[in-house]
């Protein structure tokens, strides 16, 4: 499918991208460090999120963080589509709940109540931003950000914002924290690596990240890990060890114990549920890591 992308570079943040067309049913698992809005009109989408399956309805506004590994595997009669990506770091400075946060970058999918409204703003940003000059696109970005912030409200259960956004360069520093964890997640990971690659102390940054997250590091970091074993459990036939070892576990036993913890069943159990016909074919090949550039 052709697809008409515009860029922008608002904020000297590269990243922010609108389009509309017809979804991908056999894309294949990516990740990319933007915050994804997706709007489905005529028919329903299936994806596998993180390594759970999330159907959404159509006229159904849904958002995630695309750092976790994502692929649509299905759906029906799709009419028209929209995808709308946000960088990281806006949605970061835009002071959002803490609850929405945390359930945004622990890989949930996150979808606002119907609106009529969404299909025509979507339509005016996707018209609008092509040549827009930077008053013009500033006030597209200050829009995106309104329909985030209501989302986000409704999910946080909340009338009104009462978190007090951090500062700015704290929350650069947790996004890029984060950032370097998705990149390095399979080697020999140190936390004091992680502080030291964004010039913190390692108990400033453990802090900084928990706050905004509201989970540790390390929790995170495990996290990653168990996504990408996830990944390969569905899309391989790798055995259970090799996984382990590939996706930067120290122990097959360490392996399993992570991986019950995040998924609530082992590595076989795990494959066994989730094997899905419309899946790409398996093959004894590693396919290229989603969880890292």
């Amino acid at each position: 499918m052709e697809k008409d992308v515009v860029r922008t570079d608002l904020d000297e943040v590269p990243g922010f991208e609108i389009w509309r067309g017809r979804p991908f049913t056999s894309m294949p698992f990516h990740w990319h460090d933007q915050v994804e809005i997706n709007y489905a009109v005529g028919g329903s989408l299936t994806y596998l999120l993180a390594g759970s399956v999330v159907e959404v309805a159509p006229g159904r506004l849904s958002m995630f963080w695309a750092g976790m590994p994502h692929s649509v595997v299905g759906g029906t009669e799709v009419e028209d589509f929209y995808w709308v990506y946000v960088p990281l770091v806006w949605v970061l400075r835009w002071g959002l709940p803490d609850p929405f946060m945390r359930r945004l970058m622990s890989g949930e999918m996150l979808v606002d109540e119907p609106s009529e409204l969404d299909r025509m703003v979507l339509d005016r940003w996707n018209e609008e931003l092509p040549g827009a000059n930077g008053r013009r696109r500033r006030l597209i970005t200050r829009e995106v950000e309104s329909r985030v912030t209501r989302i986000a409200l409704a999910q946080a259960g909340e009338t009104g914002d009462e978190h007090a956004p951090s500062e700015g360069g704290s929350l650069r520093k947790v996004s890029e924290m984060a950032r370097y964890l998705a990149e390095n997640h399979a080697g020999r990971l140190r936390l004091k690596d992680v502080a030291r690659h964004v010039g913190l102390h390692p108990n400033y940054a453990m802090t900084l990240f928990r706050r905004r997250y509201g989970m540790t590091l390390s929790t995170y970091l495990t996290r990653l890990r168990v996504c990408q074993a996830q990944y390969l459990l569905i899309s391989t036939d790798q055995d259970v060890t090799r996984i382990a070892f590939e996706t930067g576990f120290g122990s097959v036993s360490r392996f399993y114990e992570a991986f019950k913890t995040v998924s609530g069943q082992t590595p076989r159990q795990y494959r066994l549920l989730h094997e899905m016909p419309d899946l790409p074919d398996r093959t004894q090949e590693s396919p290229s890591n989603p969880c890292a550039r």
